[in-house]
């Protein structure tokens, strides 16, 4: 009687509050989220904003995929913080964003295929910094997160905004290009979403959405390039590991990379990269993405007490990294195949080298799965030459060659392994 009569109350609670308020409440029951620290501020940004004004405070945004299970260790941290960390976050407006629905694609711009990511900003919407990185799935989905260096983060995030204004020129560089569209629901594909106020897990529009609706218009539309595919370059692809939990301190530095040739040093904390201030590995990644294939990226860092800059050399594939992981790659590129490398002993079972291509069929699925069959694709095949080429490929290369090298109107010609024999594929792009 007794829970009937709570779930009652909280019924006529929810109907009680208004439509938005409602709605946001409706959603964190149909997400089943965690409950959250008073402090925090649920889905609702304007209200954010408006509290940052009259307090003065910075505004700690998180961007949370809630279904999504990387990024929950410390997505639950974050929400439910211990004493010293609420301390810190109490120095924050703080707000959880849930949806990417309404969302100002100009201002907000991070890599959409995190499920967990952070962003610093002033009320008057002037960006401070990122946090959040992620370069797997899997196990290996969190391995960029950690307390430690969040809460550096924040730390940093505060000093700016003691020296705001006055950095406000420095800060110019966090805002991106104008983005192909201003919400999420101008994207093709997801404006039916746009229709009805977020209340479920199926209404929302969901971070890596925005990215791979994006992929798949662009392709559709015979526009997409390298440069919507390679994006947020982790700083492996200039030489630089960093300390996990500190996010801008140099913890080693790969042989004859473009780091070592500049003369960056383990040890090193990074302090700005083209003139563009560093809270974390995300904003290190948000630079890296802004700066072009060929060229130069300036960096300030500190060794020892001591201020140096010294000039990076871009050239070259350097922002070309795996893609597979991504959850864009989903709609935007696989649409419905799943393939993967054979190990060394699958190839010799076969009878195939290692120097040459060799792909599993993994799964064949979704709304790609019909036409892919139709034209005689069958799983456990395994691809041994694409358009005639036999070079070996990853799983990322081969997505990225077929998008990149064929249009909606074209077909690409697969050699598979069946049983022990060859046999030539015509597959119109799908």
């Amino acid at each position: 009687m007794q829970q009937v009569r709570q779930a009652l109350i909280a019924v006529g609670v929810i109907l009680f509050l208004s439509p938005s308020i409602r709605a946001q409440s409706e959603l964190q029951q149909s997400l089943k989220d965690l409950d959250i620290a008073p402090h925090w501020i649920y889905d609702d940004l304007p209200k954010a904003l408006a509290e940052a004004k009259a307090t003065g405070k910075p505004i700690l945004m998180v961007f949370r995929c809630v279904p999504c299970p990387p990024g929950r260790t410390l997505d639950t941290k974050v929400m439910r913080p211990d004493k010293e960390l609420e301390q810190l976050e109490q120095k924050f407006v703080c707000v959880r964003i849930v949806k990417t629905n309404g969302l100002d694609l100009k201002l907000f711009q991070f890599d959409y295929d995190q499920s967990w990511s952070a962003m610093f900003i002033n009320a008057d919407k002037t960006i401070y910094g990122r946090y959040g990185t992620r370069a797997s799935s899997g196990k290996n989905s969190d391995t960029y997160l950690s307390l430690p260096s969040f809460r550096k983060a924040l730390e940093r995030a505060l000093e700016l905004h003691k020296g705001y204004p006055g950095n406000k020129a420095q800060l110019a560089a966090n805002i991106g290009k104008d983005p192909d569209y201003p919400v999420p629901e101008k994207i093709p594909g997801l404006q039916e979403r746009g229709k009805v106020v977020p209340t479920t897990r199926q209404s929302c529009i969901h971070c890596h959405m925005v990215r791979e609706f994006i992929i798949r218009a662009r392709w559709q539309e015979n526009k997409l390039s390298p440069a919507d595919l390679w994006v947020y370059p982790l700083p492996e692809r200039i030489g630089l590991t960093m300390e996990i939990d500190d996010g801008l301190r140099i913890k080693a530095i790969a042989p004859d990379s473009p780091a070592a040739r500049a003369g960056l040093s383990e040890g090193d904390e990074l302090v700005t990269l083209n003139g563009q201030p560093l809270l974390s590995t995300a904003d290190i990644q948000w630079a890296l993405h802004r700066a072009p294939n060929e060229g130069h990226l300036a960096v300030a860092l500190r060794r020892g007490g001591e201020a140096l800059t010294k000039t990076v050399e871009l050239k070259g594939n350097w922002k070309e990294g795996d893609i597979a992981w991504r959850a864009s790659s989903w709609y935007g590129l696989r649409q419905g195949l799943k393939v993967d490398p054979l190990s060394l002993a699958e190839r010799k079972k076969h009878g195939l080298n290692a120097d040459v291509l060799a792909l599993a069929v993994k799964g064949l699925f979704g709304k790609g799965a019909p036409l892919l069959q139709k034209a005689g694709l069958r799983n456990n095949d395994v691809i041994v030459a694409v358009d005639g080429k036999t070079a070996p490929m990853t799983e990322s290369q081969f997505l990225a060659y077929l998008r990149l090298q064929h249009g909606p109107a074209d077909s690409v010609r697969l050699t598979v392994l069946r049983g022990g024999k060859q046999q030539e594929l015509t597959i119109p792009m799908w």
